[in-house]
């Protein structure tokens, strides 16, 4: 990052909910999906243009609007009592009203240099992580058992950048959302019909069992580059145009975060094998792929439901010479439809249920183990979720950012600003991220690293 830039940190607070946590909802309980995500941190950044001009009563405006933002977080973790505690054992978060973590602080810089520097960086991730709290060791000193750490950081120009890092194992993406719409409809003052409110179902869909703590995570920053790809509609339908005809029903079946997902993996695999002096002829690539699993359960389950409730579905992919992209592709398809079809009916809160899901995390390990060095790929997508419709008095975000990514090849997709295109996060091995920025086949449909203020 450059040297002149600097962030500082204002204030670092304990925000408690407005109204003390009943007895009767002390304990909460998690769902058996959230207990075999370990304890850590994931983030999100929205950042906010400084034409929205509002609450200017004094000259300590971003302190001003953090003070609201702080107040309408308070009456939102009532709704949201867990986010306030402290995981009490494997299976329980003592509503305790503890707090969740607010920081305040400020950087030396417009919003649109800093921006621009994003453009121009090849440690991405760093750049970014100066806005995220969990990655500030004071802020961990104080914050390392809250569920939320937010911070909300003021440019020089009056823009703004708020990171949340929420604990993964309470939630995932689909309950933060649900979240994020609560607190920014308080924060704007929105009427009661723009507050969402939880719907904490996950123990009675997938009743936690008696488990031992899981390891610490591990975050190692060093060992891995992230950089960010757009792919715009045209270019998405242009791939997927590529290897199959439009009127077939194979293209019209194929959706735009598919083919993005299977350039990406099929590119990442070529670029591993070339990295190896003597890759093997039967290496194998192993890709998790998450599957949402509310709307797809028998009855389904609400949509502001909160936990960890989705699928990691396993794609074992084989290399003999080079995977073909409808090959790939097809195989995903394949995996996700059985699924969808056969799998997903049988995963609720009976014997079958649960023995259905230590059935899969066993088989997960099982196949890690069984082919040996196998490189294991992770997708996370996050589009269609309303992101840029997170408005927290300075209207919607000019960019949102997962760009912070915390695992070796994760591949995390988000919907660019205009709803058609994807922006890709990618994170692998520097030795392989090297060749996989240079494949001209990939950058014939997505651009690397383009600006952000366009």
């Amino acid at each position: 990052m450059d040297n002149t830039m600097k962030v500082e940190i204002l204030s670092r607070e304990l925000v408690k909910p407005s109204t003390p946590t009943p007895t009767h909802l002390r304990d909460y309980k998690l769902c058996l999906l959230d207990q075999f995500l370990p304890e850590m941190h994931g983030g999100i950044t929205f950042f906010y243009s400084s034409t929205f001009h509002f609450l200017q009563s004094d000259e300590n405006d971003d302190r001003n609007y953090c003070r609201i933002l702080k107040k309408s977080l308070s009456d939102t973790l009532t709704d949201f009592h867990p986010i306030a505690g402290r995981f009490k054992d494997t299976s329980t978060i003592d509503c305790n009203d503890s707090g969740a973590c607010v920081v305040e602080a400020r950087i030396n810089s417009n919003l649109s240099d800093f921006l621009t520097s994003v453009n121009q960086r090849k440690d991405i991730h760093t750049l970014l992580g100066k806005l995220v709290p969990t990655l500030d060791s004071e802020t961990m000193e104080l914050a390392s058992k809250c569920m939320l750490i937010a911070q909300i950081t003021v440019f020089k120009c009056g823009g703004v950048s708020i990171s949340f890092c929420l604990e993964h194992r309470f939630c995932d993406f689909s309950s933060v959302m649900v979240f994020l719409k609560s607190w920014s409809a308080r924060a704007r003052g929105g009427g009661s019909d723009d507050i969402a409110l939880p719907d904490f179902v996950g123990s009675k869909f997938l009743p936690p069992q008696d488990m031992p703590p899981l390891p610490p995570y591990q975050n190692l920053l060093g060992n891995r580059n992230t950089t960010r790809l757009v792919f715009d509609s045209p270019k998405i339908s242009a791939l997927k145009s590529k290897y199959f005809t439009e009127s077939s029903d194979q293209y019209k079946k194929i959706s735009r975060v598919e083919v993005v997902l299977a350039l990406i993996v099929k590119t990442a695999i070529s670029a591993t094998r070339s990295s190896i002096s003597n890759p093997t002829a039967d290496a194998k690539s192993l890709l998790f792929q998450s599957v949402n699993l509310r709307k797809r359960t028998e009855p389904p389950l609400p949509e502001n439901a909160i936990g960890n409730l989705f699928w990691l579905l396993p794609v074992m992919l084989k290399e003999e010479n080079s995977i073909e992209f409808h090959e790939l592709i097809g195989k995903m398809k394949r995996e996700t439809t059985s699924f969808l079809e056969e799998t997903v009916r049988r995963i609720k809160g009976d014997e079958e249920g649960t023995a259905l899901v230590f059935k899969s995390v066993k088989e997960k390990g099982e196949i890690i183990e069984s082919v040996g060095e196998v490189d294991t790929y992770w997708c996370s997508s996050w589009c269609r979720f309303p992101v840029y419709e997170m408005d927290f008095g300075w209207g919607n975000p000019v960019w949102v950012s997962s760009g912070v990514v915390s695992s070796l090849n994760l591949i995390v997709m988000e919907d660019t600003k205009c709803g058609e295109g994807i922006q890709a996060w990618v994170s692998l091995d520097p030795k392989v991220m090297a060749i996989f920025e240079r494949d001209q086949q990939l950058l014939s449909f997505a651009s690397l690293n383009p600006s952000i203020l366009t």
